[in-house]
């Protein structure tokens, strides 16, 4: 094995584990103990935070908390990279595709702990479907500009948002609803909400979105086990 695929990964093995042994290693890249050092050594002089502990119990291990590249990243961007993923392996097979999954285990792998957990819970609000239909887009229009920004922030911080609606049958109304999920049926996407006012589980389509606006007075918490059901439900009977 060339050393520098051999160092990428060792890299890849200590992010995927809490904690680890030079024998493992050795062991698992198929080289010696005295090798795994000298590359240990290498990787340390790069400036990858490795720790090591003697005795009864140590090993070795990477602190997450400290300089590693993908702490770096913003939980938009993590969230970005993985619904590029997921949209990579809707409707047919990508080149790379599958790379991209395994690139954002490593990611999540690579960050502290609660961080990682905080970033697979916002990717787990947003449901990926299959593509939309013709009859969709064909009728489909442009969402305001500023939906984009304010939706993440709402999105991201739980808070609610309002605006103004058109539903269907071109009836207009004003609405403040809990945006627990995201429904992707690309290229279009959908609120999946709570109605504050009706106190029940709806769908919006971003297209049909006017003047909107965050209300962060109003905050609430993710609804997981429903968001799914809620997604399952609205698919069957389409958006207000």
């Amino acid at each position: 094995m060339a050393r520098v695929s051999r160092v990428m990964r060792l890299v890849d093995f200590l992010r995927g584990r809490e904690a680890t042994t030079v024998a493992e290693i050795s062991a698992a890249l198929g080289v010696s103990p005295r090798t795994i050092h000298r590359d240990l050594a290498t990787l340390r002089e790069q400036g990858l935070p490795i720790a090591s502990d003697t005795g009864p119990g140590g090993g070795v291990r990477l602190e997450r908390d400290r300089g590693v590249t993908a702490v770096h990243l913003g939980v938009e961007e993590v969230v970005a990279l993985w619904l590029a993923a997921s949209l990579s392996s809707t409707g047919s097979a990508l080149p790379w595709g599958s790379a991209a999954r395994s690139g954002l285990d490593k990611l999540f792998a690579s960050v502290p702990r609660e961080r990682s957990r905080s970033m697979r819970e916002l990717c787990q609000r947003v449901v990926v479907g299959r593509p939309a239909t013709a009859r969709v887009l064909s009728e489909l229009g442009a969402p305001p500009e500023e939906l984009l920004a304010i939706f993440e922030q709402a999105f991201r911080e739980q808070v609610c948002l309002a605006f103004d609606y058109e539903d269907r049958h071109g009836k207009k109304s004003r609405r403040c609803v809990e945006p627990h999920g995201l429904l992707v049926e690309s290229p279009v996407w959908y609120v999946l909400a709570r109605d504050v006012e009706k106190s029940a589980a709806r769908m919006f389509r971003m297209d049909r979105v006017h003047r909107p606006r965050l209300v962060p007075e109003r905050r609430f918490t993710p609804d997981m086990e429903g968001l799914k059901a809620q997604a399952l439900a609205q698919r069957s009977k389409g958006p207000e």
